[in-house]
């Protein structure tokens, strides 16, 4: 008996730290996933890759999970440098390409009479020339407003062409959460349910915060009319990295076990692709249910 004690606190402490680690190591992997995806890299078998460790880790197979993860890890720290060198080259051929372009619209503009003369003798020098004019240009292409204007036009649209790569931001990043009925569609809610009857709907998540971003669902079914979030423990925790500009659906399934008019919420957490911190978006869906005993039947 004291041999297997022993042998059982051995294993406790030499697993424990390992699970103590393991979000560190799951939120290092995210950051790398977050960064490269700011380079341009495509990061998308790696948040499929630590979509599996986190499936695995929650349904008890940690030693599968961190064998991916370390898998993970390896594969991210080997192309991130390449993927910073590959993002300043590419940064700096752009701005190359804008710098050329500039020069080459100030070029045009500073030799617009010798070219446009060039042109019109190829075309019209066969023609010939009548007397009795003022000498004065007829053509606007000759007139400095003017050709100031398309120059300035022009550096714009090239400006505007380069910029998003150049940049690479996108604008007014935003999470959303929904809720949808039994039949995957917005509306349909229940408004009551019986006791121990499985109410059945679902929870919608988007992201369009530019980078892959790890979302936390807090769902709750309380009688209470606080504000989320809420201070109590939920009922269920669903989460997942989901890549930038697509959507997740997640089924829920709710049994009541109490009578009384409980309020179902669902609230939207991620991990913030800045300081990986897990944070409050404000984001929450809910719905109000009243539950009651089943009706007996009659016969």
């Amino acid at each position: 008996m004291g041999r297997a004690y022993l042998l059982a606190l051995v294993l406790m402490l030499i697993v424990t730290p390992a699970f103590a680690m393991s979000l560190e190591s799951y939120l290092e992997a995210y950051r790398y996933i977050v960064e490269l995806s700011k380079l341009g890299y495509n990061v998308t078998n790696m948040v499929d890759a630590l979509n599996r460790a986190l499936y695995l880790q929650e349904t008890g197979h940690g030693i599968n999970a961190s064998s991916l993860l370390e898998s993970l890890l390896q594969e991210a720290r080997t192309e991130l440098p390449q993927a910073r060198a590959h993002y300043l080259i590419d940064m700096a051929i752009n701005i190359v390409a804008l710098a050329l372009a500039v020069a080459a619209a100030a070029l045009l503009y500073l030799k617009r009479r010798e070219l446009i003369g060039a042109l019109w003798l190829r075309l019209r020098g066969n023609d010939r020339v009548r007397g009795g004019g003022d000498g004065r240009a007829r053509s606007l292409l000759f007139d400095a407003e003017v050709a100031a204007v398309l120059l300035a036009v022009f550096v714009v649209a090239v400006i505007m062409a380069v910029s998003p790569v150049v940049l690479n931001k996108y604008n007014q990043p935003f999470s959303a959460i929904g809720l949808l009925g039994p039949d995957m569609k917005i509306g349909g809610y229940p408004t009551a349910a019986a006791l121990h009857q499985p109410i059945k709907l679902y929870v919608y998540v988007y992201n369009h915060m530019g980078v892959p971003t790890w979302y936390v669902v807090k769902l709750y079914f309380v009688n209470t009319t606080s504000l989320p979030p809420l201070n109590v423990t939920p009922i269920a925790v669903y989460q997942r990295i989901l890549p930038y500009n697509e959507s997740w659906v997640i089924p829920i399934v709710v049994v009541p076990n109490s009578t009384g008019r409980y309020r179902l919420v669902g609230e939207l957490w991620m991990y913030s692709p800045d300081n990986m911190t897990l944070i409050y978006t404000g984001d929450y869906v809910q719905i109000w249910i009243n539950v009651t005993k089943p009706t007996p039947n009659k016969r």
